[in-house]
């Protein structure tokens, strides 16, 4: 802790006292104030060059003594560690989402399993993958498959890519991270359960896809009735292709 470098009291006073209140120099007289408390926002691009500085450490430290040694010279001026680190704290750009589906939220009905469903809502804006779902289940949801759906002529749609998730709980928003489905802009997501229900809206959305029937693996091809106005509790989260 700082400590003023004259009388309180004086007129010259600097410094801070309790880590709270600081004594400054403003032109010709002194002042006292609140000390600042530097703000942290944590975004995601601070979050991203802390991670590489981390994983920059991580390395060094990973290195063999005649690894280590290896780094000397090769940067003028600067020893081993420091040129190591130059060379590795490259900075990377946060990943660029998107997001495909109606919100995974409590709605004021359901639509029952063993269809494929496909919402309208949402196609994706640009391609990528896929790597979370988020579904929020009216009934206790089994055997629940999410895919990735593609328009082949009016109301006939084609999976492009699919995966299992199982089965999950009613009563709040499920997330499942860690999917890696490939997207092309202008694709959709769906899902097929072999039990329960997903929360559903009947107006007010872009409309959804049905079909009686598991038509969610790859290459499975059929030609879908239209609930128009309606939005189930699906939505998916990918990445941007580099």
């Amino acid at each position: 802790m700082a400590k003023p470098d004259k009388p309180l009291l004086s007129l010259g006073a600097r410094g801070t006292i309790a880590d709270s209140l600081t004594f400054q120099k403003r032109g010709k007289g002194y002042i006292a104030r609140e000390k600042p408390i530097p703000t942290d926002p944590k975004s995601e691009a601070q979050l991203a060059q802390r991670q590489i500085y981390k994983d920059a450490v991580s390395a060094w430290h990973a290195l063999s003594p005649e690894e280590k040694e290896a780094w000397r010279g090769v940067c003028p001026g600067l020893t081993a560690y420091q040129c190591f680190m130059r060379s590795h704290l490259v900075y990377a750009p946060p990943p660029v989402l998107f997001y495909m589906g109606a919100e995974a939220i409590d709605r004021v009905s359901y639509f029952s399993p063993n269809h494929t469903l496909i919402g309208k809502d949402n196609p994706a804006s640009v391609s990528g993958i896929l790597t979370t779902a988020e579904i929020w289940a009216y009934s206790e949801i089994t055997g629940c498959v999410v895919g990735i759906f593609y328009t082949t002529n009016a109301n006939s749609l084609k999976c492009r890519a699919s995966v299992s998730i199982g089965g999950m709980q009613p009563g709040s928003k499920k997330i499942f991270p860690g999917l890696s489905l490939a997207v092309i802009a202008g694709d959709y997501i769906g899902m097929f359960s072999t039990g329960g229900g997903i929360e559903r809206d009947t107006q007010g959305f872009a409309g959804l896809w049905y079909i009686f029937g598991k038509y969610i693996d790859p290459g499975d091809e059929a030609t879908y009735g239209v609930a128009s106005g309606d939005a189930i509790s699906l939505y998916g989260i990918g990445e941007q292709a580099a």
